[in-house]
C-alpha cells in the first residue's frame, strides 16, 4: 500500500504569492505518484469554511484516493474554533471522526491537537505564553482562533480522545497523525528570544509521550515548515510540508515544489 503525505499546504497564501493552482497542481503531483491514501497533516489554509472545500474538492477530483486529513491551527482560523472543528468533521476522511483502518494490519489514529507549553523554554510563565505575545509580535492564533477554554485544556481533551483510541486499538500497527510537533527533538532552539519564546507554541510532549506509551510505528505531524523523515525513539517519524512561498521553497516553481514535497512511504 503507497501512502502519500503532507501539510502546511497554505492554499491561500502560497496561490496569491504564486498565482499558481496550487490544489490544481497537488492534483496532478497525486495522479501521477498514484498513492491509494493521502495523509494531510494540517494547515491547508486559513479558517474552516475554505479547507472544507478544498478537502470536498480534492476528494471529488481524485475519488479513487483515500483522503486522511487532520485539521492544523489555521483550519481553524473562525470567531468560534470549537464550531470550526466541528464543521471539519464534515470531511468524511477527517480522522477526528474515529480511526481508520486501512487493512487487517494497519490503522490511521489521529486529530489535529493543539499545544500546551511543555516545549517552552525557560524563565517564562504559562501565564506569559498563554498571552502569546514576545515583544511587538502577537502568536496568530491569539488573534484568529477562539477556543471557550485555555490552550491546555484544549490539548488535555485531544489527548484524552486519542489515548481511548490508541488503547482500543493496541494490536494494531498504528499510524499517529497529529499537526502538532510530538517531541522537542523536533522543534528548533535558536538562543534567540523572539523566535524560541514561541516554541511553546509549536506542540506538547504528551502527544509523543502517547507514541510511545502504545508503541506506534509510524508519527505524522506538521506546523514547524521543515521536513523531517527519520527514526526517533523506535518511531518512524515524519513530517512533510509544503511550507510558505518563496522564503521555505527550494525553487520558484509551484509544480517542482509539490512534487518535491509530496512524501510517499509504503507499507
Amino acid at each position: 500500500m503507497k501512502i502519500a503525505i503532507l501539510s502546511d499546504i497554505h492554499e491561500g497564501l502560497n496561490r496569491k504569492k504564486t498565482g499558481a493552482d496550487i490544489v490544481g497542481l497537488l492534483k496532478e503531483s497525486l495522479a501521477q505518484h498514484a498513492p491509494d491514501v493521502f495523509i494531510i497533516s494540517g494547515d491547508v489554509t486559513a479558517g474552516s469554511e475554505k479547507s472544507l472545500a478544498l478537502l470536498k474538492r480534492l476528494q471529488t477530483e481524485l475519488p479513487d484516493l483515500q483522503i486522511l486529513f487532520v485539521h492544523g491551527n489555521h483550519d481553524l482560523y473562525y470567531e468560534d474554533s470549537t464550531n470550526a472543528y466541528e464543521k471539519l468533521l464534515e470531511f468524511d476522511g477527517n480522522l477526528g471522526n474515529g480511526p481508520v483502518h486501512l487493512n487487517e494490519e494497519w490503522i490511521v489514529i489521529g486529530d489535529g491537537g493543539w499545544y500546551d507549553y511543555t516545549f517552552g523554554i525557560e524563565g517564562f510563565t504559562e501565564q506569559e505564553f498563554s498571552t502569546g505575545r514576545f515583544n511587538d509580535f502577537t502568536w496568530p492564533d491569539k488573534v484568529y482562533a477562539h477556543w471557550p477554554e485555555n490552550d491546555v485544556a484544549i490539548t488535555d481533551k485531544y489527548l484524552t480522545k486519542l489515548e481511548n483510541w490508541l488503547s482500543w486499538h493496541q494490536e494494531k500497527n498504528i499510524i499517529l497523525v497529529s499537526h502538532f510537533v510530538p517531541f522537542a527533538h523536533f522543534v528548533q532552539v535558536k538562543n534567540d528570544l523572539s523566535w524560541d519564546f514561541f516554541n511553546a507554541m509549536m506542540g506538547s510532549k504528551e502527544i509523543g509521550g502517547l507514541a510511545e506509551k502504545y508503541a506506534v510505528k509510524k508519527m505524522i505531524f506538521g506546523h514547524i515548515h521543515t521536513r523531517y523523515h527519520e527514526e526517533y525513539r523506535g518511531i518512524d517519524c515524519i513530517c512533510n510540508p509544503l511550507g510558505y512561498y518563496p522564503h521555505e521553497w527550494s525553487g520558484n516553481s509551484a509544480r517542482e515544489e509539490i512534487n518535491s514535497a509530496l512524501k510517499i512511504i509504503e507499507i
